[in-house]
């Protein structure tokens, strides 16, 4: 069985999380950094601005370059939105950096199989192309990313296939086309040869793959220790590091923040509820969505004057409905929101997460079912017209309190999956 590895690479990660904060930015240069920068967007990119150039010498080059700080925290529930979507096509998903990721396809069943059953342009080779597709377009209605994504049979290889797919495509390596796809890489692409080591084998006149592979294996081990092994072997894509599980999901979180002195409905009690609704209903439609139940809600406040309220209880059954989680929500947010002071963030998370185990039927009648064939429809309609075609429950308060398009109100920090 041929060995298949994907690799996704979200598109200008950080400008781009900040261009959906900011809807303003779309289009416009950003960067992100506070002395050099650590993202840009292709706008950016096209001016002149590079990953690690100093934000004077890239001002200099686009005086009308937007800068941002970034938001970590973010940044962080955005890539592990990624991770979820990506484990909904296998379990072995690897997040390897800040906006990188590692997929083993080898193998997999059903969905796999099922991309695998459409038409290929690759000779003697069973495309993944259709399945990628899938993952872009999941990635970029869920969350808004723009993704990259290689396909080779090593991580080295599917690795430097995605630099060939930026922005948004996908490159596909079919095996045994190894050695012609890495030939004329320059050194410094392969993993493991960093800056210092590439510079080494360019005094020597070595500056492609394909004169790395001229030079012998023990002259790279002496030269580079251990390494010279995996660098021989990674430029002939010969190497075979597994992709590593990173673990799943824990909690399900959504939060969303406050300007309490500019905004007085955000202070009232009802506003509070629908909010709590709104993300609620946002945590249990990816509950449902990741096949998985709650055992536990927690709800939080926090307030201007930094005072951080937690309130937690435990579920009789796990639970993947809206209004079961609701029900016990807006019990602790009854608890929580007795003090006289601003609120200015509002969160909930669903907690230990387990997966769906045989239960025994009601003898008269299951109300439990019937709910659970209610929230089916209502995610089968938004998954086809977005989240915002429909407003569950207490949400409906939010109605002509705030704005709301496809995808849900939109608030003033996002709502994503931590």
């Amino acid at each position: 069985m041929d060995r298949r590895i994907l690799h996704v690479d979200i598109d200008a990660f950080l400008a781009s999380v900040e261009q959906l904060r900011d809807p303003t930015l779309v289009g416009r240069p950003v960067a992100v950094g506070t002395g050099v920068v650590a993202s840009r967007s292709y706008e950016a990119k096209a001016r002149g601005v590079h990953t690690a150039m100093p934000l004077h010498e890239a001002l200099r080059r686009c005086p009308d370059l937007v800068v941002r700080p970034g938001d970590a925290r973010l940044a962080e529930r955005y890539r592990q939105r990624v991770a979820e979507i990506l484990r909904r096509f296998t379990p072995v998903v690897e997040v390897c950096s800040l906006d990188d990721f590692y997929a083993d396809l080898t193998g997999v069943p059903l969905r796999v199989e099922q991309a695998l059953a459409g038409n290929t342009t690759l000779d003697g080779e069973r495309s993944l192309a259709t399945l990628c597709r899938e993952v872009r377009t999941a990635v970029r209605a869920e969350t808004g990313l723009s993704v990259a994504q290689g396909v080779g049979s090593t991580r080295t290889v599917a690795r430097l296939a995605t630099t060939k797919a930026k922005p948004g495509g996908i490159c596909e390596v079919a095996a045994g086309r190894e050695l012609e796809f890495l030939a004329d890489f320059p050194v410094d692409a392969v993993p493991g040869l960093g800056p210092k080591s590439a510079a080494l084998l360019q005094q020597v006149g070595v500056h492609t793959v394909r004169q790395l592979w001229a030079v012998d294996r023990e002259l790279l081990r002496q030269s580079f220790g251990a390494r010279g092994d995996e660098v021989w072997a990674r430029c002939r894509g010969l190497d075979e590091a597994p992709v590593q599980a990173t673990p799943t999901l824990r909690s399900i979180s959504r939060e969303t923040s406050f300007e309490p002195r500019t905004d007085g409905d955000s202070q009232q009690l009802p506003f509070l509820r629908a909010m709590l609704a709104y993300l609620l209903d946002r945590a249990a439609s990816e509950l449902r969505a990741q096949r998985l139940l709650a055992r536990a809600v927690q709800v939080r406040l926090h307030h201007v004057d930094g005072v951080r309220g937690e309130r937690q209880r435990t579920f009789a059954e796990p639970t993947d409905r809206t209004d079961a989680c609701m029900a016990v929500a807006g019990e602790l947010l009854e608890e929580l929101a007795l003090r006289r002071v601003l609120v200015r963030l509002v969160g909930v998370t669903l907690a230990s997460l387990v997966p769906p185990q045989p239960a025994q039927g009601a003898l008269f009648g299951d109300g439990d079912k019937e709910r659970r064939k209610l929230f089916a429809a209502v995610d089968a309609v938004r998954a086809r017209h977005g989240f915002g075609a429909l407003v569950v429950g207490g949400a409906a308060g939010l109605l002509g309190q705030l704005a709301v398009g496809k995808h849900g109100f939109v608030l003033r920090t996002p709502s994503l999956t931590k």
